[in-house]
């Protein structure tokens, strides 16, 4: 009796011990473990998403706009409804529907980006507008999906809100 408590006893801390060792090791790794399509994924966006702040804060209204699929969707909170294609995009950004001024400097995170196959990519992040001040005009996040076209990701639908 007192070997197979002693077993029963070895068994469970060798479980605990394993369990323990199991949990931290998930716990240190946990969603570092990106497939190579998500680390491109990543990557296209962060791109896409630098090539838009400067075009943005260089006030180059046609270059934005070539950031956009030919079909995108640009939804962001406070307008009306959504905005349909990149030629009605180009002219809601040129009559400054989206309340950005020339003054105004505009930064960007991306948080994530995941590969959803078939060239699509689903991100999200987080943005910000400054004065020339320094100080913080708006700001909130950003969830937007891209599509893959010859390599380079282009926004097919911007959904963007204030906080």
């Amino acid at each position: 009796m007192n070997d197979r408590k002693t077993n029963s006893i070895l068994l469970l801390i060798s479980l605990s011990v394993a369990a323990l060792f199991s949990g931290q090791i998930l716990a240190d790794h946990h969603g570092a473990h990106m497939s190579d399509s998500q680390v491109d994924a990543k990557a296209l966006i962060v791109e896409h998403i630098a090539s838009l702040v400067g075009v943005i804060n260089h006030n180059d209204n046609a270059g934005m706009a070539a950031l956009y699929t030919e079909d995108a969707i640009w939804s962001l909170q406070g307008l009306a409804d959504p905005i349909y294609g990149r030629t009605a995009i180009l002219a809601a950004r040129e009559a400054n529907l989206n309340g950005i001024t020339t003054d105004d400097t505009l930064s960007a995170e991306v948080l994530t980006a995941h590969d959803l196959g078939n060239g699509y990519i689903a991100a999200n992040g987080r943005w910000e507008m400054r004065d020339k001040e320094g100080g913080r005009v708006m700001g909130g996040l950003w969830g937007n999906v891209f599509r893959v076209v010859d390599g380079k990701a282009l926004l097919f639908l911007e959904s963007t809100g204030l906080n």
